[in-house]
Parts: structure tokens; sequence; C-alpha cells
């Protein structure tokens, strides 16, 4: 087998979850203005965050890795659709629902595929 089917996988779970890590570790970094951002307040936006922390736990461990990823690929649709719903008008905008949708690509394809080799659920 080559080196890269083993290690590509968990290259690519490593990735996704580093940015799952920074988005909760900015919400816990300034919770006030994660809040403002999110506009629910702070109880949702710590929520967020250790959410984040755990979704990035999950997938760098690859423990629950499908779950995880289907309800990670779930949240970015959401996220996507309440917080950039149009890329129109706000060039600004545009690069976050691509992004999301990239994010979102890879989860599926850790969903489907599975967390590889070096995983604790090795499927």
């Amino acid at each position: 087998m080559p080196a890269f089917a083993a290690l590509g996988p968990l290259t690519g779970k490593l990735l996704l979850s580093a940015i799952f890590l920074y988005s909760g570790y900015q919400k816990l970094a300034a919770p006030a203005r994660a809040a403002s951002t999110i506009g629910h307040g702070l109880p949702l936006a710590a929520l967020l965050a250790y959410a984040a922390g755990a979704v990035a736990l999950c997938l760098g461990l690859g423990l629950r890795a499908h779950g995880v990823a289907l309800a990670a690929f779930g949240y970015l649709a959401v996220v996507s659709s309440v917080f950039h719903p149009t890329m129109r008008g706000d060039h600004g905008q545009a690069p976050h629902p691509l992004k999301n949708a990239g994010i979102g690509g890879g989860m599926l394809l850790l969903a489907s595929c599975g967390p590889g080799r070096f995983s604790l659920d090795r499927s």
C-alpha cells in the first residue's frame, strides 16, 4: 500500500479538524465578538465553541468520524444558508459559502470513505 494511501486520510482529517479548532478558539478567545457576530448571545457562542472543539477532536482522532462528518456537513449547510445566504452583491461574502462547500465536500468524503487506518474507529 502506498504511503499516501495511509497518510492521505490522516492528513485530511487533521486539516479538516484544524478549521474547527481555530473556529472554537476564536469563539472562546473573544466571546463577546462571537456572540455579536452570531447575533444570539453568549450562551450560543460558547456552545458553538465547545461543539467546534469536540468536532475537531473527533475528526482528528477518527472517533465516530462518520457521524461527526455528517453532522458537520449539516452544520455547514445551515451556517451557509443562514449567515451567507447570497453571494450576489457582496463580493466580500462570496468566499465564505464556497469555503463551507469545500469543507462540506471533505466531510462527505470522510463520511463515505471512512477515517482511514490511523484512527480510533479503524474503518
